[in-house]
Formats: structure tokens, C-alpha cells, sequence
């Protein structure tokens, strides 16, 4: 009886498998959603193949909606170009900065949201790897917007009410460097004259680099305000001959009060990739967004009052400036 009502509450609503390759695309939609949960990948990722099994599972609409049983969400996949080398004749490595993604993510999704009228609804956020130093960055650029022409962009920042780290090097990583690690993972069907080590995102993401410690210092202001889960690799990944965690616990899941760590049995790559509800690290992820769900909607429509008490200050404010004589 349960796995049918179940079965009836997925069909609900409606599982899309056409994905864009850039911005925003609603996997799984339900027609009474109250949150929006919006997966972002890292490193050379994209928003289908970071998330999809070897068996073809693609968690974020093949198991998530099931696991969310009463709790009505919509599911959203978010890309952008995190590559460091082009893997065909014509395809462009990003030479965008973390900010300019940051604010490219802020401002497509915002206005995805309006054009969905879903601006006041809950955000759940659940990165890989490098997606989630640029969901760090999009929350804190999101929170700096508080002229009135862009008050629409500070949505994202009240909206958030939680976050799935899964592998992201906070304080950086060690091995060599990135690019040697992708190298080592590619050059077999990568051409060398293609691969460019030293991208700007690959530097933000070695350890003690100044862009990713400004990011965690800034954070670390306002990580108190969101529920955070963070996971680490348990697997070492096989770089030809060498295995290494790509991202150590000790980057992965920094000790702050409040904070929840667990570790996944995959590499680092495959621990976003969950090929069925008993795959390890499934079950404590889709959990946690559940009871996330089910809890997000009155605190962030609390923040929301809050956020347009604020709002009406801030205008009066610019008024009584406006009015002042000038001396």
C-alpha cells in the first residue's frame, strides 16, 4: 500500500530527462511545490552526466521524487562551463572568474524563479566538488545586492535554507595540482595541446589560494543561518598508476559548530552518482533534504517578513537622504 501511494505521489508530478547543457532545468516538477532543490556540479562536470550512474540512473528525477515522498519539491539542475580543457575540436575551456559565475547564477536563476513565480520559494542546495565553492560565492554575492534595482537578486540569499556539500574543497586540495590530476584522468582521450592546467577556476581551487580562502572567511559570516551537510570521498581515485583522494576530509568537512559530516564509500567522482536507494550515501542525503523540505517553508517565509521590514527601512532611508540640504 505504501509503495503505491508512493507511486502516486511521484506521478504527480511531471520527470523531464531534457536537460540543458547551461543554466536552469527543471528535472522533476510538482504542481504544489514549496521548494526548490537545485543540484550544481564541479569540476568539468555537467548538469546530466555528474549526477547520472553507470547503470543509466539519474538520481535527481529516477530516485529523489520517490524518496521525497509528502514533502512537494521541485528538482532543478544547474550548468555552466566548468571546463578546463576542451574535450572536442571546438569547444572552449571557461576563462570566467568564480564571481563572474557566481553572479551569472544569481541572475539566470533569479529570473528563472520569477518567470516560474516561485521568488519566495525555499532553496535546498546540493554541489559536487567545485559547485560548491560557487554556491558559496553566489550566496555571498546574492547577499551584498541591497540597492533597490537589485533587491529581485537578494532572493537567492533569503530563499537558502540548506546545503549538500558532497567533495568540495573548501581549504583546497593538495594532490600536485588539478591540473595534473585531470590530466591523469583524461590524456588518454584528451589531446595535451587541448588541456589547459592552469585555468583561473583550476587556481581557485589549490590550497591556500587567496580567491577560495576570501570566499571561506566571508562565508563563515552567515553559514550559521543555513542547515549544511558535508560528505568526503572514503575511495581514493586511480590516477594511472597512483591513487589519492582528490578532496581529503580535512578540506571536504572543515569542523564548524552545527555542521554535519559523514563520509560516502566512492571516489570522488562517483559519489555523486547514485545508482539506486541502497547505493551508499543515498540514503543520508535524500533523508536530510526531506526533513529540509518539509521544515523550510515557515522559516523562510519568516526571513522573508524579516527581509521586507529591512526593505522598507532601506527606502526610507535613501529618502531622508535624498532630502537632506545640500551644504
Amino acid at each position: 500500500m505504501r509503495n503505491m501511494l508512493t507511486r502516486t505521489l511521484v506521478r504527480q508530478g511531471s520527470i523531464n530527462k531534457q536537460i540543458s547543457r547551461y543554466e536552469t532545468t527543471a528535472v522533476y516538477t510538482h504542481p504544489d511545490a514549496k521548494v526548490d532543490i537545485i543540484l550544481v556540479h564541479g569540476l568539468n562536470g555537467e548538469p546530466q552526466k555528474t549526477w547520472t550512474a553507470k547503470n543509466g540512473v539519474f538520481w535527481p528525477a529516477d530516485l529523489l521524487p520517490t524518496s521525497l515522498r509528502d514533502a512537494r519539491a521541485n528538482v532543478l539542475v544547474y550548468g555552466y562551463n566548468a571546463d578546463v580543457y576542451s574535450k572536442k575540436h571546438g569547444a572552449n575551456p571557461s576563462d570566467n572568474f568564480i564571481y563572474m559565475h557566481a553572479q551569472t547564477l544569481v541572475t539566470s536563476l533569479t529570473h528563472y524563479r520569477k518567470d516560474e513565480l516561485t521568488s519566495s520559494n525555499p532553496i535546498i542546495w546540493v554541489c559536487h566538488s567545485l559547485g560548491g565553492i560557487l554556491v558559496k560565492r553566489a550566496l555571498l554575492y546574492s547577499n551584498d545586492l541591497r540597492t533597490s534595482q537589485h533587491e529581485d537578486y537578494r532572493s537567492i540569499y533569503v530563499s537558502t535554507y540548506g546545503l549538500v556539500f558532497l567533495g568540495t574543497p573548501h581549504t583546497g586540495s593538495d594532490i600536485a595540482t588539478w591540473g595534473s590530476v585531470l590530466q591523469a584522468m583524461s590524456d588518454a582521450v584528451v589531446p595535451k595541446s587541448f588541456f589547459q592546467s592552469e585555468s583561473v577556476l583550476l587556481k581557485t581551487l589549490k590550497r591556500d589560494n587567496e580567491t577560495l580562502q576570501n570566499i571561506n572567511n566571508h562565508f563563515l559570516d552567515v553559514y550559521q543561518r543555513f542547515k549544511i551537510l558535508m560528505a568526503h570521498e572514503n575511495h581514493k581515485t586511480d590516477f594511472k598508476g597512483t591513487r589519492a583522494l582528490v578532496v581529503d576530509s580535512n578540506s571536504a568537512s572543515p569542523q564548524l559548530p552545527g555542521v554535519t559530516y559523514y563520509a560516502i564509500e566512492a571516489t570522488h567522482s562517483g559519489m555523486c552518482k547514485f545508482d539506486s536507494k541502497n547505493a551508499p550515501g543515498y540514503r543520508t542525503i535524500a533523508s536530510a533534504i526531506r526533513e529540509w523540505v518539509l521544515d523550510a517553508p515557515d522559516v523562510i517565509k519568516t526571513r522573508w517578513r524579516v527581509e521586507e521590514d529591512e526593505k522598507l527601512a532601506r527606502a526610507k532611508h535613501e529618502i531622508e537622504e535624498r532630502m537632506k540640504p545640500w551644504v
